[in-house]
């Protein structure tokens, strides 16, 4: 320390420095006390509405009366399928299935789930038109 800011410390104390420090708004150099850090908010990034492909071959038409909008769904990585390594199942919250998110669609959301990212869908419509039985939305959740 130089003969000037060693005579400040004796004179003040290491305290009487810092509180000075601090009135003067050079606080930023000093390291603060501990404070409660907020915690993070999660946020929803929605990824695309699909159909769900598949629904008659499952459960889909026996569960139509009880699916609505807004319901969870439950997607689930299928690596082993025969047809389609990137296969992603598609099941009700008790776990009834009900098919698969489209091949077309699968790629981006599979990759993702593989590197332990939270992909989620809902229940978009149900029955929109004579083709679609259950329609969803599918969202990347996140920290924001």
């Amino acid at each position: 320390m130089t003969m000037l800011k060693e005579g400040i410390v004796s004179q003040l104390g290491r305290r009487g420095v810092l509180r000075g420090l601090a009135a003067s708004g050079l606080a930023l150099l000093a390291p603060s006390p501990a404070r409660a850090v907020p915690a993070p908010v999660k946020t929803r990034l929605f990824m695309q509405e699909t159909h769900v492909a598949g629904t008659a071959y499952y459960r889909a038409v026996d569960l139509e009366a009880s699916l609505a909008p807004g319901q969870t769904l439950v997607l689930r990585r299928q690596p082993d399928n025969p047809h389609d390594p990137l296969a992603i199942e598609v099941l009700t919250a008790s776990g009834d299935k009900l098919g698969y998110v489209p091949r077309a669609a699968n790629p981006p959301y599979a990759r993702l789930m593989d590197a332990g990212h939270v992909v989620n869908a809902r229940i978009a419509a149900v029955r929109p038109d004579k083709w679609d039985l259950v329609r969803m939305e599918i969202d990347l959740e996140g920290m924001g």
